[in-house]
């Protein structure tokens, strides 16, 4: 009896030291485990150079549009009270002069400058089947950019205070929006990114 009471004891102590020696190994190893680096989100800035793109446009146009406008890319009509009105037409030699200036603003695309160009292919055209000497130039009576006669100069005067919204279409083009109150109208500029983002088409949405 006193034997198997030795021998339970022997066991006893020996499973303990097991137990024991078992548990500081597994602390051991567990304080011996570095902690994996933790990624720390971090949160991306607000891409405005969409919006900066099409506020350096306004700025521009406001300190050029007498510039834009003395090229004399549509002649004819009345001319002096003398001679007689002269049909209209295009003079493409100013048209190319124009469209190399709209081109140094670094704003527009290409395609914006082919389109621009392409408006004075096709006024040419109607002006050969539609003479015409008096009045306004049929489809150049408004503004190109404003798409309007009304008074969009003073909205330009306060660009800070016009709220533009961004509408992303993929990575390389997205819409640009805005209200400008005097005049009453609602622009959707889309633009497109190369090396930077420039404008591509204008549209009024109003």
């Amino acid at each position: 009896m006193l034997r198997k009471t030795l021998l339970l004891s022997a066991v006893l102590m020996l499973f303990t030291h097991c137990k024991k020696e078992d548990t500081i190994k597994k602390t051991v190893v567990q304080d011996s485990i570095k902690p994996q680096n933790v990624v720390v989100p971090i949160q991306k800035v607000q891409d405005n150079s969409q919006i900066e793109t099409v506020k350096a446009f306004l700025k521009w146009y406001k300190e050029n549009e007498d510039k834009i406008h003395s090229f004399n890319s549509i002649k004819g009509g009345i001319l002096t009270e003398t001679d007689p009105p002269a049909n209209y037409y295009v003079d493409f030699d100013e048209v190319d002069k124009e469209i190399k200036f709209l081109e140094s603003s670094d704003v527009f695309s290409q395609k914006f400058l082919s389109v621009y160009k392409a408006k004075y292919v096709d006024g040419n055209e109607y002006f050969k089947q539609n003479p015409a000497n008096d009045g306004p130039p049929f489809g150049f009576d408004y503004d190109y950019f404003f798409m309007t006669q009304d008074d969009y100069q003073s909205d330009l005067k306060n660009i800070g205070t016009i709220q533009f919204t961004v509408k992303p279409i993929n990575e390389q083009s997205c819409n640009v929006e805005f209200h400008l109150k005097n005049c009453g109208m609602t622009y959707r500029y889309t633009l497109t990114k190369s090396d930077k983002w420039r404008i591509e088409s204008i549209k009024n949405i109003s």
